[in-house]
């Protein structure tokens, strides 16, 4: 301990040491226009003549700095609505650019792409980039929210010279100072996919902290003002649904549904920095389901967030694993209980899976000072279980009350792309419901040349459950979360060591994510990048991390471990990477028990993969992973092992199909099992095996068009070999007397099968269609087909739904009235 305590000194002295600026950066002109151009993917109006045009370009990848292998020209243009791009991408063999179709946004697509970036604030903080694939796919983002989506317009050809992309964006699509002149930070890049050659126009060193400091600039912006920024994205879902109905007696008969649904997204821009989004009655039946898994653990299981609303412009909540948007609309906390409820003649007439959301707001911007402010609210429902008796009377069951999800969030940038924030969640429930309050305040400072950091912040957690045994009375517990770290974070070599608490009683999980308390933890890493192509391989990323985690009420040990990751990048773009890790120490883990005050040791253990991935411009393209595990001081257990093979095939430009499995076979995992009528825990050594296969089919009838299959199977089986008792010093006993029986077979099966349609800009058709079955059991089978009939013949939900959505912008609509 008092070792790395020296090495933290170390490097916060090292912080200390400044270096000079960066050298002047480049410079490109916008010129004003009075006739617009028609953005039809042809360079012939006239209003790109004269104009000033970038050409230089330097090489970024494989080789930096070299001359690119392709010549580049872009043409800047604005008025008083839009700023206008005319970029001609020079090709000495035009039959050979890239040009795979695809879905909005993709970024896995096999096609060359002209990129353009700005920072209209010039902070270097963020940016917007906006990109046009040669097969004409709109790709944005900004540099703070991946999941940032605008409104313009772009359009492509090809010709014997190569090929041209014409763009359109509507101011209404940025956010800019309110100043005569305007000087933005500017970039262009441009991909030659069949040479993974990326070109920039202003030069960023490979592995700097801050890549904006390098962006040049753009001048010659004047007199511009943001417009008022108002839509309206109303919508109208029809949903048929057969689902089973469970009756006290564990039979069920289907319940076969017609609903209809209708609301409204709303975005209005309050200025020209802040933005109001808001969502009325939202529906979420086409939202993609989730990869269903078997957790024998006690670790939430965390499911990616796959509803707009909330992956859109919630950058400035995302603090410190605070915000988990999955709570909100999430399975109601009475869900399992009411099967429970169900007596002896009675029938579960309804039970909601989901707690309805009523509708959801947020407001976030920057000032012109670099104050980011954020304000989220929703609202979800209260939910009851319905349960039918034989006489046909009904009584209700409330699983879950209605709820109000509150976050404000403030965010100061500083100079040197350092920032320092202040954030609150706060969770309030109706009817006794318990609620909860967590503030927390951090940031990161960087040094004048962006070489090293500092990153902190500290958080503070209240839950309030009601107090029985007084009136309006509450239990206030209180915890807290600490982190202090150092870095350097440019260059080849990097490396950086943190420590941070969480404290017993911290508790996040009403509107963020679950995180394990008692727990100090301590970490170092390096990192050492090559960037220059070698007989070897073109680029290389290597990383050799340590982990000492300490439970600070006991002070033992819980978790050790060294982890090396190399990776590398071959000559003929093939990319193979290795994981390694040990964990050689005694450690010990207090939740596994799933009792207070009991522990069990843990047995020391290593773990590696290795992976490739070949060529993914090849029509034909191979990914594979093989990884291996043993423990150390038990080797009569055995080892586990898994494979995770796929195969890419991209037939043409419309038609790609994806197939792949997975199979892990984990020989002797030690795990809890059962809690005896006396509090005995009785621990199991079970084998372990896990089955996966992922399938994905889509055809892209034109890029606003396409059809969309993406179906899974997972069947994951437990055989008890063994079982044991825990004992009080933490070590497990050869326990021959228990006679539960928890071998267990549980599978989940999803088809999601989507048609799209996009008939105008932002606005929508599909149709989906999902089919699901999950099915937890007693293990009866080892063989796959057989497994697969009885899941078959499971009680499955199907669903069909038809969903359309329509853009509304007020300048549009203004147009469409005035003339």
């Amino acid at each position: 301990m008092k070792s790395l305590f020296i090495l933290f000194f170390v490097l916060l002295l090292l912080l200390a040491k400044q270096m000079l600026a960066q050298d002047t950066l480049p410079v490109c002109f916008s010129s004003r226009i009075l006739q617009p151009p028609e953005i039809d993917g042809e360079l012939n109006d006239e209003s790109w003549k004269n104009l000033a045009t970038v050409t230089r370009m330097v090489q970024y990848s494989p080789v930096q700095g070299i001359a690119p292998s392709q010549k580049t020209e872009v043409r800047f243009a604005y008025d008083d609505f839009a700023i206008y791009i005319a970029a001609r991408m020079y090709d000495t063999s035009p039959d050979s650019i890239l040009r795979e179709l695809g879905n909005r946004d993709d970024y896995t697509l096999n096609a060359d792409v002209v990129k353009i970036g700005f920072d209209p604030y010039n902070t270097r903080q963020d940016c917007y980039i906006f990109e046009v694939t040669a097969s004409g796919v709109q790709r944005e983002n900004k540099n703070s929210d991946p999941t940032f989506d605008a409104v313009w317009e772009s359009a492509v050809t090809i010709d014997s010279l190569g090929w041209c992309a014409e763009i359109r964006i509507p101011y209404s699509a940025l956010r800019f100072p309110s100043t005569p002149e305007q000087t933005w930070g500017f970039q262009v890049g441009r991909t030659v996919e069949r040479c993974a050659e990326y070109d920039q126009w202003a030069v960023v060193p490979r592995g700097c902290a801050n890549v904006l400091a390098y962006w040049g600039k753009m001048k010659g912006i004047s007199n511009i003002n943001a417009p008022a920024r108002l839509s309206l994205t109303p919508f109208l879902s029809a949903v048929y649904d057969k689902s089973p109905e469970w009756s006290s007696a564990n039979t069920y008969t289907y319940n076969k549904s017609l609903s209809y649904n209708y609301g409204a997204d709303l975005k209005y821009g309050i200025d020209d920095r802040f933005t109001l989004d808001v969502t009325l009655l939202p529906d979420f039946s086409q939202v993609q389901s989730d990869a269903r898994i078997k957790n024998l653990g006690y670790q939430e299981v965390v499911y990616t967030e796959n509803r707009q609303f909330f992956k859109e412009g919630t950058e400035l909540f995302n603090k410190n694993e605070m915000f988990y948007s999955r709570r909100i609309g999430k399975t109601p906390s009475g869900f399992y209980s009411v099967f429970n409820d169900v007596k002896e003649g009675e029938t579960l007439e309804e039970n909601p899976s989901q707690v309805t959301l009523l509708n959801a707001a947020k407001i976030s911007g920057r000032n012109n000072n670099g104050l980011g402010i954020g304000f989220f609210n929703a609202i979800t429902n209260n939910m009851y279980a319905v349960i039918k008796d034989s006489s046909g009377n009904r009584r209700r069951l409330l699983t879950e009350p209605l709820t109000n999800y509150n976050i404000i969030v403030f965010d100061q940038q500083l100079r040197h792309n350092s920032n320092i924030y202040l954030i609150n969640t706060n969770v309030i429930r109706t009817k006794k419901g318990n609620d909860a309050n967590v503030t927390g305040s951090g940031g990161t400072f960087f040094t004048k040349n962006n070489k090293f950091a500092i990153d902190f912040f500290g958080i503070v957690s209240q839950k309030y459950s009601a107090d029985d045994s007084l009136e309006n009375m509450f239990q206030n517990t209180m915890g807290y979360r600490y982190f202090l770290g150092a870095r350097k974070a440019s260059g080849r070599f990097q490396y950086g060591l943190s420590h941070s608490i969480i404290n017993k009683s911290y508790d996040s999980r009403d509107l963020g994510y679950n995180v394990i308390g008692d727990v100090m933890k301590e970490r170092i890493y390096l990192a050492l990048n090559f960037f220059k192509p070698n007989k070897l391989f073109l680029e290389s990323y290597n990383s050799l991390t340590f982990n000492y985690w300490t439970n600070p009420s006991s002070g033992k040990p819980i978790y050790i471990t060294g982890a090396l990751d190399l990776y590398a990048t071959l000559h003929n773009f093939t990319g193979v990477s290795f994981h390694g890790e040990v964990h050689p120490g005694i450690t010990y883990d207090y939740l596994e028990p799933r009792v207070p005050g009991k522990y069990s040791r843990n047995w020391k253990l290593s773990y590696y993969y290795l992976s490739l991935a070949t060529n993914t411009r090849s029509p034909l393209g191979l990914e594979f992973t093989a990884n291996y595990g043993k423990f150390i001081d038990e080797p009569r257990h055995g080892d586990g092992y898994g494979m995770n093979p796929m195969i890419r095939y991209r037939a043409s430009n419309r038609l790609l199909v994806k197939f792949g499995g997975q199979h892990y076979n984990d020989t002797y995992n030690l795990g809890f099992a059962d809690i005896e009528p006396d509090g005995t825990v009785i621990y199991g050594g079970r084998h372990l095996r896990t089955w996966i296969i992922n399938a994905e089919v889509r055809f892209m009838f034109k890029n606003d068009m396409s059809l969309n299959l993406v179906g899974r199977h997972y069947w994951n089986n437990g055989t008890y070999l063994d079982y044991y008792t825990l004992l009080e010093n933490g070590e497990v006993e050869l326990n021959d007397q228990y006679t539960g029986k928890n071998d267990f077979s549980y599978n989940a099966f999803n088809i999601d099968l989507v048609y799209s349609w996009q008939f105008a800009p932002g606005s929508i058709l599909s149709v989906a269609y999902k089919n699901a079955i999950e099915k937890d059991a007693p293990l009866t089978t080892m063989n796959f087909k057989k497994n697969m009939d009885d899941t078959f013949a499971s009680p499955q939900q199907n669903t069909i739904s038809v969903k359309f959505l329509y853009y509304l912008d007020y300048h549009y609509a203004k147009k469409w009235f005035v003339g």
